[in-house]
Protein backbone atom coordinates (compact mmCIF):
# COMPACT_ATOMS: atom_id res chain seq x y z
CA UNK A 1 0.00 0.00 0.00
CA UNK A 2 2.88 2.44 0.80
CA UNK A 3 4.14 2.05 -2.66
CA UNK A 4 1.18 3.46 -4.00
CA UNK A 5 1.14 6.43 -2.06
CA UNK A 6 4.81 6.89 -3.04
CA UNK A 7 3.61 6.34 -6.79
CA UNK A 8 0.24 8.93 -6.66
CA UNK A 9 2.81 11.36 -4.84
CA UNK A 10 5.45 11.45 -7.42
CA UNK A 11 2.80 11.20 -10.28
CA UNK A 12 0.82 14.31 -8.50
CA UNK A 13 3.68 16.65 -8.46
CA UNK A 14 5.00 15.43 -12.00
CA UNK A 15 1.59 16.55 -13.10
CA UNK A 16 1.41 19.69 -11.29
CA UNK A 17 4.87 20.91 -13.07
CA UNK A 18 3.07 19.80 -16.55
CA UNK A 19 -0.10 21.74 -15.85
CA UNK A 20 2.02 24.54 -14.91
CA UNK A 21 4.17 24.38 -18.70
CA UNK A 22 0.84 24.07 -20.25
CA UNK A 23 -0.58 27.23 -18.73
CA UNK A 24 3.22 28.49 -19.44
CA UNK A 25 2.95 28.27 -23.07
CA UNK A 26 5.60 27.79 -25.85
CA UNK A 27 8.18 27.77 -23.80
CA UNK A 28 10.88 26.16 -25.24
CA UNK A 29 10.14 29.04 -27.87
CA UNK A 30 10.44 31.54 -25.59
CA UNK A 31 13.47 30.62 -24.23
CA UNK A 32 15.22 30.33 -27.37
CA UNK A 33 14.43 34.12 -28.10
CA UNK A 34 15.85 35.44 -24.74
CA UNK A 35 18.88 36.74 -24.18
CA UNK A 36 20.64 34.62 -21.56
CA UNK A 37 23.64 35.33 -19.40
CA UNK A 38 26.45 32.92 -19.64
CA UNK A 39 26.20 29.37 -18.72
CA UNK A 40 22.74 29.10 -19.77
CA UNK A 41 21.85 25.37 -20.68
CA UNK A 42 20.13 23.84 -23.71
CA UNK A 43 16.51 24.28 -23.37
CA UNK A 44 16.23 20.34 -23.31
CA UNK A 45 18.13 20.16 -20.15
CA UNK A 46 15.61 21.74 -18.47
CA UNK A 47 12.88 19.12 -18.96
CA UNK A 48 15.19 16.24 -18.09
CA UNK A 49 16.21 18.13 -14.54
CA UNK A 50 12.39 18.86 -13.49
CA UNK A 51 11.34 15.53 -13.94
CA UNK A 52 13.78 14.48 -11.96
CA UNK A 53 13.60 16.98 -9.49
CA UNK A 54 9.88 16.58 -8.81
CA UNK A 55 10.64 12.74 -8.72
CA UNK A 56 12.73 13.65 -5.70
CA UNK A 57 9.85 16.46 -4.37
CA UNK A 58 7.27 13.71 -4.48
CA UNK A 59 9.12 11.32 -2.58
CA UNK A 60 10.07 14.00 -0.31
CA UNK A 61 6.32 14.19 -0.19
CA UNK A 62 5.74 11.02 0.54
CA UNK A 63 7.90 10.15 2.95
CA UNK A 64 5.88 13.62 4.64
CA UNK A 65 2.59 11.91 4.55
CA UNK A 66 3.61 8.69 6.00
CA UNK A 67 5.29 9.88 8.72
CA UNK A 68 3.76 9.82 12.13
CA UNK A 69 6.83 12.33 13.68
CA UNK A 70 5.04 15.39 15.43
CA UNK A 71 4.80 18.80 12.92
CA UNK A 72 4.24 16.83 10.17
CA UNK A 73 1.11 19.02 9.44
CA UNK A 74 3.16 22.26 9.16
CA UNK A 75 5.48 20.35 6.96
CA UNK A 76 2.88 19.55 4.56
CA UNK A 77 1.64 23.32 4.23
CA UNK A 78 5.14 24.40 4.02
CA UNK A 79 5.64 21.63 1.20
CA UNK A 80 2.52 23.17 -0.46
CA UNK A 81 3.19 26.67 -0.60
CA UNK A 82 6.59 26.10 -2.09
CA UNK A 83 4.38 23.89 -4.91
CA UNK A 84 2.21 26.83 -5.00
CA UNK A 85 5.27 29.03 -5.87
CA UNK A 86 6.76 26.34 -8.09
CA UNK A 87 3.43 26.19 -10.25
CA UNK A 88 3.26 30.00 -10.74
CA UNK A 89 6.84 30.09 -11.83
CA UNK A 90 6.71 29.17 -15.27
CA UNK A 91 3.47 31.08 -16.20
CA UNK A 92 4.81 34.26 -14.75
CA UNK A 93 8.16 33.90 -16.47
CA UNK A 94 7.12 31.93 -20.01
CA UNK A 95 3.29 32.80 -19.58
CA UNK A 96 3.65 36.46 -18.76
CA UNK A 97 7.03 37.62 -19.81
CA UNK A 98 7.39 39.20 -16.36
CA UNK A 99 11.03 38.20 -15.86
CA UNK A 100 11.51 40.70 -12.35
CA UNK A 101 8.19 39.66 -10.85
CA UNK A 102 9.59 35.87 -11.73
CA UNK A 103 12.81 37.10 -10.08
CA UNK A 104 11.28 38.04 -6.88
CA UNK A 105 9.13 34.56 -7.00
CA UNK A 106 11.86 32.59 -7.42
CA UNK A 107 13.67 34.24 -4.11
CA UNK A 108 10.73 33.77 -2.20
CA UNK A 109 10.71 29.86 -3.23
CA UNK A 110 14.31 29.24 -2.86
CA UNK A 111 13.81 31.42 0.77
CA UNK A 112 10.74 28.62 1.33
CA UNK A 113 12.63 25.67 0.04
CA UNK A 114 15.54 26.36 2.56
CA UNK A 115 12.61 26.55 5.73
CA UNK A 116 11.33 23.68 4.58
CA UNK A 117 14.70 21.28 4.02
CA UNK A 118 15.09 22.77 8.25
CA UNK A 119 11.92 21.73 9.16
CA UNK A 120 11.77 18.25 6.92
CA UNK A 121 14.97 17.40 8.83
CA UNK A 122 12.74 17.09 11.68
CA UNK A 123 10.26 14.78 10.83
CA UNK A 124 12.32 12.81 8.19
CA UNK A 125 15.89 13.47 7.20
CA UNK A 126 15.59 11.79 3.69
CA UNK A 127 12.80 14.28 2.99
CA UNK A 128 15.02 16.86 3.74
CA UNK A 129 17.71 15.88 1.80
CA UNK A 130 15.91 14.62 -1.29
CA UNK A 131 14.95 18.75 -1.19
CA UNK A 132 19.06 20.10 -1.29
CA UNK A 133 19.59 19.42 -5.49
CA UNK A 134 15.86 21.23 -5.60
CA UNK A 135 17.19 24.30 -4.05
CA UNK A 136 20.68 24.11 -5.96
CA UNK A 137 18.93 24.46 -9.02
CA UNK A 138 16.51 26.81 -8.16
CA UNK A 139 19.76 28.56 -7.06
CA UNK A 140 21.08 28.08 -10.68
CA UNK A 141 17.43 28.74 -12.23
CA UNK A 142 17.19 32.47 -9.96
CA UNK A 143 20.66 33.43 -11.44
CA UNK A 144 19.94 32.76 -15.12
CA UNK A 145 16.21 34.39 -14.40
CA UNK A 146 17.71 37.41 -13.19
CA UNK A 147 20.18 37.73 -15.99
CA UNK A 148 16.99 37.00 -18.12
CA UNK A 149 15.31 40.33 -16.30
CA UNK A 150 18.52 42.57 -16.99
CA UNK A 151 19.10 41.32 -20.44
CA UNK A 152 15.16 41.37 -21.73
Amino acid sequence: MKWLIWLLSVIGIELTGFISSFFAGDIQSVYQELQKPPLSPAGSVFGIMWTILYAMIGTALFLLITSKAKGKQTAIVLFIMQQVLNFSWSIIFFGGSQYWLASVVIVALILLIGVCIKVFYRIHPLASYLFVPYLLWCLFAAYLCIGIAILN
